[in-house]
């Protein structure tokens, strides 16, 4: 697919932030148009999981079509952040690039980084979509105690625990940015959102950013970028 076939792009996600803030985020960036496509409830979202368009059966999803004739339906956010900043790339070279293709050694370090994202909050999102994990059990009146207990050692321990991991590489690679580079890359791009759902109760406990100050001052210089400012202007979310 070269950068002259795309003719539509469609991000397709609920009516949130939430995982699709990040690739909202990087397609407006990198001056790519798409149709921001917000169900209208849940259940229009229950019919098209069930209809088997959706790749893994969740959301984001980003759909491509090209001159061809192709349709091309993409998921998992993380490889969708890659997409964007390469597409980005290919179709407005003017434009600062969100990922560095040409330095592979910086580029794995853009993808550790978004991968840190999992592993920093598998646990938490198990109590919070305990049947999607097959732990369904956790969902019930009598395992409530086991439930509060993971949640509180998730948000004592674990989450920051990996906030410290983040916020050390954020001290001393020297460049202000997550993964080091010149500019912010789609590891800011797909992080902020999520420390603001930090910052917004998201975990269950909305003082737990309060201890990494660095951070906090990320998400407010990403928020002063030109290109977000312009964003929210329009945006609810």
């Amino acid at each position: 697919m070269s950068n002259n076939e795309v003719t539509k792009v469609k991000l397709t996600y609920f009516d949130i932030g939430g995982k699709a803030e990040c690739i909202r985020l990087a397609l407006t960036a990198v001056g790519v148009e798409f149709e921001d496509y917000r169900f209208k409830d849940r259940e229009e979202f229950i019919q098209m999981k069930a209809s088997g368009h959706l790749n893994f059966g969740q959301v984001p999803m980003l759909e491509v079509w090209t001159k061809d004739d192709k349709h091309h339906v993409l998921t998992q956010s993380a490889a969708l952040m890659r997409y964007v900043a390469k597409l980005g790339a290919l179709m407005n070279p003017d434009k600062a690039s969100l990922y560095p293709c040409n330095d592979l050694a910086l580029a794995a370090k853009v993808d550790a980084i978004l991968d840190q994202e999992a592993d920093t909050f598998t646990g938490l999102r198990v109590t919070k979509y305990a049947a999607r994990f097959g732990h369904g059990f956790l969902n019930e009146d009598k395992h409530k105690d086991l439930r509060d207990g993971v949640i509180r050692d998730t948000n004592n321990e674990v989450i920051p625990r990996h906030m410290a991991f983040l916020e050390k590489q954020l001290k001393t690679n020297g460049s202000g940015w997550l993964a080091g580079t010149e500019g912010p890359s789609i590891a800011d791009y797909f992080w902020v959102p999520m420390l603001r759902m930090i910052e917004g109760g998201y975990t269950g406990d909305n003082t737990l950013l309060a201890k990494f100050p660095d951070l906090i001052d990320l998400v407010k210089r990403f928020l002063a970028l030109p290109v977000v400012v312009d964003y929210y202007k329009t945006k609810s979310n």
